[in-house]
Parts: structure tokens; sequence; C-alpha cells
């Protein structure tokens, strides 16, 4: 069962803004018992929020950014973050390509009457033709959870292993967010991709701000010059 970001850890977080800590202080600032502190530190490294090395705990570069956004893109972020954590991973057994696998979803969705709504980068490039996806990603309803996997089992998937680039990537949740048609296909909305791509970093904070930018949006965040300079 996934966790959503708690009091001690945004205690936690917020203690870190003025700087990096060591974790006896941190132990004596948020003023729960030790073995609860390392528990909760661990899990906000494991989802990106804190660096730790050396018994020294300090915010990582996502953290800094959303923290330092305005309070409703920041929580949306945590919003969407907490749905993402609770998903499926799914292998094709020879590569297939995004494209097919996004045509396979709707295939499936019509064939079974199941909702979908596809998301992510996956659903960033349907909008903006900017950076080919890596995997078709799509938020599904938990209770549909065993009439698709055992749908993408038929067609040649499986689920996959530890560290393993998935091809298909199933978001579990108990309704599926709002949907867009777009090019045929049910996306969820741009400003959800926005703050699906913060939550995720990397190559999704590119992908928010192609979704700003093609939506004619003024960029919220704070961004290295460089990145801008990707997108102009």
């Amino acid at each position: 069962m996934v966790k959503s970001l708690d009091d001690l850890g945004f205690s936690i977080l917020f203690y870190l803004m003025e700087g990096a800590q060591r974790t006896r202080m941190l132990h004596s600032l948020v003023g729960v018992p030790m073995s609860t502190l390392y528990r909760k530190v661990r899990e906000l490294e494991e989802r990106g929020w804190v660096n730790v090395k050396d018994g020294e705990i300090w915010l990582s570069e996502k953290a800094v950014l959303l923290l330092n956004q305005r309070f409703e893109v920041a929580l949306g972020v945590i919003h969407v973050e907490h749905q993402m954590l609770n998903r499926v991973l799914l292998k094709a057994s020879q590569f297939e390509g995004w494209k097919k696998q996004v045509k396979m979803v709707v295939e499936i969705s019509e064939s079974k009457g199941l909702d979908y709504a596809v998301a992510s980068e996956t659903a960033a490039y349907l909008y903006t033709g900017y950076q080919t996806p890596s995997a078709c990603i799509l938020y599904v309803r938990e209770k549909d959870r065993k009439v698709w996997v055992q749908s993408l089992r038929d067609r040649g998937y499986r689920e996959s292993y530890e560290g393993e680039l998935a091809d298909v990537v199933l978001l579990l949740v108990r309704s599926v967010p709002q949907t867009f048609n777009v090019k045929g296909v049910r996306c969820v909305s741009p400003k959800r991709v926005f703050l699906e791509g913060l939550s995720l970093m990397g190559r999704g904070l590119l992908d928010s701000l192609a979704i700003s930018k093609s939506l004619g949006e003024k960029i919220f965040l704070t961004v290295p010059e460089e990145l801008t300079d990707v997108l102009a």
C-alpha cells in the first residue's frame, strides 16, 4: 500500500529547507523516535525528495524546485505522485513501439468496456509531439487490474523484472481521471500532464515545460536557463 506525504514528511522537508541536517539534529527537531525518522527519511529518499549520505540529509533538486513553486502546484504534484506510485509494469515479448501499444490499449478498452486515461510522457507526446515516449503509461481502475493484465498477457506481455524498462505501465487508481480525446486516444488533461512531469522530474520536467508552452500559458517554474533554451 503506497503512502501519501504525511505530516512527518512535510516537517522533514520544512526543516531541510534551511539547509542540510545531520540525522541527530533532524531527530531533535521533528521529535519522533529515531526508528520512525529513519523509516520516513528512507521513504522520502526512495521517492526522490531527499538525498542521504554519511549521516547527512538534504533536499534533492526535485524538492528544491517544487517547494519554491506556487502552493497549488506543489500540492498537485504530491497528489499525482501518490497516484503514480501504485503501478504494474509490463514488458512486450518483442519490440512493438509505443504507437502500437497505445493502439492496443484502445482496442482492449473498446472490446472489454474498460476505462483508461493515457498519462505522463505518453500523453505529453500526443499533445505536443515533443520527446518520443519510452512506454505507454496509463491510469486504469484498480478493480479492473486483473482484466487489463490478462488482456495484455494474451497479447504477449509479461510483468517486468526489477529494474527492467517496461513497455506498458498501468497506474492503478479508484477512478480514472478526466480525459480529453487527443487523436482518438483518451488522455488526461494537459494540466495534469504538467503535474505528472514535475512529479517524475528527469525528462518529465521537459515534458511539463513543453505542455506549458503548447498551452500558451506562463511557465510557473523557476528553471535553469539551459532547460528553457531546449524548448525554444
